[in-house]
C-alpha cells in the first residue's frame, strides 16, 4: 500500500521565459513607486486652520497640490466658510477708503415676499447694482466739542443711505447700508490743528486709486468751504421779512433719475429744514416751486446762502461712494470723467484759501495735478473681512518620511 504523508511542500521551477525576470523586477520598483507617490500625494498634507481675507485666492492658490490627482487630495482642498456680517457692524471695501454700516438684509422668497435677515453671509461676493438713495448733510453749531469748535464753529456730517446686492447660490441678496462722513469728527485730536486731518478715509494713493484720491479732496473741501459760509451773514435765515440765527440744519438730496448729468444743477433735488435759537424755529421757504434744487434757491438768495457749495458736496460724495463700491452703470461721475473731474476742481485752490482749516489731499485743480495722479478708474469692489478657512500643510519631513515608509513596508508585507 503506497504511504501518504500528512506533510506536503510545494514543488517550484523557475519561468522559462527570460524575459521575465526582468520584467517583473522592473514592474515591482514603477509599482513600488507609483504607491509611494500616491500615498505621499494622499498622506503628504495635512489641514490647518487660518484667517485670510481672500478665499477666493486661498481656494484656488493649492500650490503643489495643483499637480495631484484630484481623488489623492479631495480630503485636503482648500474649503473657507462665509463671513457673517451682523446688522449694524461696520466694514469698509477692499478699496479701503470709507466706512460703511449694514443697516437691513433681505431676500425674496419664492411667493415674492420678502424675507429679513439679521446677518449678511458673505463669500466675497462682487458689489452690484448699488444706488444712493439720499445723501443729507447735517449742520450744527451748538452742542458740539470744543477742540471741534477751535477747527470750525460751525460742523456738518454727511450721512449717505445706498441699497445693494450680491448673487448667491440661493437667488440675490439685497442689503442696505449707511455711510457718514465728518472732516472733524468728535475725535479729532487739536494738535491736528493746521495739518491735513486726513478724516473719514483709511487710506489714500494718488497712483493706484487717483479717483478716490480725488474723491477725497472734493469732499474735504467742499466740507470746509460749506461750513465756513454758516458762520458769515450769508448763514443766517432771510425770508425777506425776517433774519434769523442759526443753530442746526439738514439738507436732503436725492438723484432726479430725469437729470442723469450730474453736472446739470437739477441733478438733485432737495429738501431743507433750519432750526433757530429754540427747537420752535424751523425755518423753510415754501414758496419756490417744486422740485427745490441748488440753483433755485441760490438765484432766490434765499439765506443761508450755502446751496451750490452743499450741492457740489453732495455731488463728491455721491461720486466717490460709487467707485469706492465699484459701481460703473451710473454713466455721468465726477471721479472718472476728466473733463467733469477738471469742471469741478478749477477752482480748488482758490477755495482752499479762503478756508481756515487744511482740506486735502490735492491742493489744486486737476488741470495742474492731472499728470501727477494716476489714471481715474473704477474697479469692481468687495466687502474687506476676515474668513475662516482650512488650508493645506505639508507635514513635517520626519513625520512624512516615516508614514511613507510604513506604508510601503506593510505593501511589502501584503504582497
Amino acid at each position: 500500500m503506497e504511504h501518504k504523508s500528512f506533510f506536503s511542500y510545494a514543488v517550484t521551477r523557475p519561468f522559462p521565459f527570460r524575459w521575465f525576470t526582468p520584467v517583473a523586477i522592473v514592474g515591482g520598483i514603477v509599482f513600488l513607486a507609483l504607491f509611494t507617490f500616491m500615498n505621499f500625494a494622499s498622506s503628504s498634507y495635512e489641514l490647518i486652520v487660518q484667517n485670510v481675507l481672500d478665499p477666493n485666492a486661498t481656494v484656488s492658490g493649492r500650490g503643489w497640490l495643483h499637480g495631484y490627482p484630484s481623488f489623492l487630495t479631495t480630503k485636503v482642498r482648500p474649503k473657507c466658510q462665509p463671513a457673517s456680517l451682523l446688522v449694524n457692524s461696520p466694514f469698509f471695501t477692499n478699496n479701503t477708503a470709507l466706512t460703511y454700516t449694514l443697516t437691513n438684509v433681505w431676500r425674496y422668497g419664492d411667493d415674492g415676499e420678502q424675507i429679513i435677515s439679521p446677518t449678511l453671509t458673505y463669500s466675497n461676493n462682487v458689489l452690484q447694482n448699488c444706488s444712493i438713495n439720499s445723501v443729507e448733510i447735517n449742520f450744527e453749531s451748538i452742542d458740539r466739542f470744543g477742540n471741534q469748535v477751535a477747527f470750525r464753529e460751525w460742523g456738518a456730517v454727511l450721512r449717505s443711505y445706498i441699497t445693494c446686492q450680491i448673487d448667491t447660490s440661493d437667488g440675490g441678496v439685497f442689503f442696505d447700508l449707511t455711510q457718514t462722513y465728518d472732516y472733524v469728527p468728535t475725535g479729532i485730536s487739536f494738535d491736528k490743528l493746521h495739518t491735513f486731518l486726513g478724516s473719514g478715509f483709511l487710506s489714500r494713493n494718488q497712483i493706484t486709486q487717483a479717483s478716490l484720491w480725488w474723491g477725497e479732496s472734493l469732499m474735504s473741501t467742499y466740507w470746509s468751504i460749506t461750513t465756513l459760509m454758516l458762520k458769515d451773514p450769508g448763514g443766517e435765515f432771510n425770508n425777506g421779512e425776517d433774519t434769523k440765527e442759526l443753530t442746526k440744519g439738514t439738507i436732503s438730496f436725492t438723484a432726479d433719475k430725469a437729470y442723469p448729468d450730474i453736472q446739470d444743477p437739477n441733478f438733485f433735488k432737495l429738501d431743507y429744514r433750519f432750526i433757530g435759537s429754540t427747537i420752535h424755529e424751523v425755518f423753510y421757504c415754501p414758496k419756490i416751486p417744486d422740485p427745490l434744487t441748488g440753483e433755485k434757491l441760490n438765484k432766490s438768495n434765499k439765506r443761508p446762502i450755502i446751496w451750490i457749495e452743499a450741492d457740489t458736496l453732495a455731488k463728491a460724495t455721491y461720486s466717490t461712494i460709487l467707485v469706492d463700491l465699484g459701481q460703473t452703470k451710473p454713466k455721468s461721475d465726477i471721479l472718472t470723467d476728466t473733463k467733469l473731474l477738471t469742471h469741478f476742481t478749477s477752482s480748488l485752490s482758490g477755495l482752499k484759501s479762503a478756508v481756515n482749516l487744511f482740506p486735502g489731499p490735492a491742493n489744486d485743480s486737476y488741470t495742474v495735478l492731472g499728470k501727477s495722479t494716476g489714471q481715474l478708474g473704477i474697479k469692481p469692489s468687495v466687502i474687506l473681512t476676515s474668513y475662516i478657512c482650512q488650508v493645506p500643510r505639508l507635514k513635517p519631513a520626519g513625520n512624512l518620511i516615516v508614514a511613507v515608509i510604513v506604508a510601503d513596508l506593510m505593501l511589502l508585507q501584503a504582497v
